[in-house]
């Protein structure tokens, strides 16, 4: 049974040494054995026609699948209250990953270098919420919650988290203070609703201000929302188990740390002289050494896009569309911010204040199109002149203290 929870153990040896492993195997046979319907769902995912025939070459004429994402940051200090900079680093990851567009590509043997693939799978922000009103794609709240575990309690606001938007037509990323052991989790296909998503700590999402020197990648996501698109580990969680992909070799379990080609392992079942896919992103290396995905995941994941598939839905989702409710939305608003902007709509310049309409200095602004891309910014600022932006919506994103607020103008 594929189990996906991936775990960072330190270890002490002269000098600090992380490990990502899977560290706790219960969280999805306990969402399993209490569901039986989800137990059939899952396991009928897991039986795929070969793929041999997309391993021997890359089908170009595919079309990108766009995958709508929104980031649910859950922060209970001001440094857990990560920046929109930071998050959209995660993104940009994604897409390069699961592109072949990462720079650091040319570190793949040419022995595994052919089985490479662009997955033409890509992620995007929500530019809709479930209400049809603009969005960023980013909530922030605050909790009370310290920390985390790999029980589901932030993915509900009952419980101090942050309830999934519809996970038919959205991705749902929770970033928060994970306990110290544990680096994130995901869901397969089929997961409850309510549920479905990935989990991620939020000292290693993206890969901007990251502390850890072994996962400041942005790649343990990478390594999750393969799970997500229902991509099992190497060994298949199993002494030299299957993971359900025709050109992965096969091994006897996990790799870690950052391996020399040919990765060997004595009592491993592969008879390959080239041995472990280590580089693949579905092992355990570190972030540094996993690069790549193969053709047999690729079709792997894009067959829960066909007709009928678990994730087919996603294609239908309207949240990369235009807005269509003008209300403002909740979703935005950090919890108990009482900053907004004056006046609104607005021809040459813009105010920032409280709710008492008294202007504050913020410690920073970013403003961004209906597109989602950034076109102004601004430090220790009460204010901004607009008037080389065109007419249209702008999202504007408002750091002040340890809140971020994003709200919706019109430049008129």
């Amino acid at each position: 049974m594929k189990l996906f929870l991936c775990i960072l153990l330190g270890l002490f040896a002269g000098q600090s040494i992380a490990q990502r492993n899977c560290g706790t195997t219960h969280y999805w046979q306990e969402q399993l054995s209490s569901d039986q319907q989800l137990k059939a769902r899952h396991e009928k995912l897991q039986h795929y026609p070969p793929s041999k025939k997309e391993q021997e070459k890359d089908v170009t004429d595919l079309s990108v699948i766009t995958i709508p994402v929104v980031i649910h940051i859950l922060y209970n200090t001001p440094a857990e209250n990560i920046s929109d900079e930071q998050i959209r680093s995660q993104i940009e990851v994604l897409n390069r990953d699961f592109g072949k567009q990462n720079k650091d590509f040319g570190q793949v043997p040419a022995a595994f270098a052919p089985f490479a693939a662009d997955t033409r799978i890509q992620f995007e922000l929500a530019k809709v919420d479930p209400e049809g009103r603009a969005t960023n794609g980013i909530i922030r709240k605050k909790t009370t919650q310290a920390s985390w575990k790999q029980d589901d309690m932030m993915k509900f606001s009952a419980s101090g988290g942050d309830d999934a938007w519809d996970s038919r037509y959205y991705l749902n990323i929770w970033v928060c203070n994970l306990n110290r052991s544990l680096l994130g989790y995901s869901t397969f296909p089929g997961a409850v609703a309510a549920k479905d998503g990935v989990v991620i700590r939020t000292d290693i999402f993206g890969n901007i201000n990251i502390s850890s020197p072994v996962y400041n990648k942005g790649r343990t996501t990478t390594h999750e929302v393969g799970h997500w698109l229902n991509l099992k580990h190497l060994w298949g969680d199993s002494y030299c188990g299957d993971d359900g992909v025709d050109d992965t070799p096969p091994q006897r379990t996990y790799n870690s740390g950052c391996s020399s080609f040919p990765q060997i392992d004595p009592e491993g079942c592969n008879p390959s002289a080239d041995g472990d896919m280590f580089m693949n992103f579905m092992d355990f290396s570190d972030d540094a050494c996993i690069l790549m995905f193969t053709y047999g995941q690729k079709q792997r994941m894009r067959n829960l896009f066909k007709e009928g598939g678990a994730r087919a839905s996603i294609l239908q989702s309207p949240a990369l569309g235009q807005p269509w409710n003008n209300t403002p939305s909740p979703y935005s608003q950090t919890s108990g911010a009482s900053i907004h902007i004056f006046p609104n709509p607005a021809a040459s310049g813009i105010t920032f204040a409280t709710g008492d309409n008294k202007p504050v200095i913020v410690k920073s602004f970013i403003i961004y199109n209906n597109t989602g891309k950034p076109v102004m910014r601004g430090n220790n600022s009460s204010g901004t002149q607009i008037t080389g932006l065109i007419p249209g919506i702008y999202l504007i994103s408002i750091e002040a203290e340890d809140t971020i607020t994003t709200l919706k103008f019109v430049k008129k």
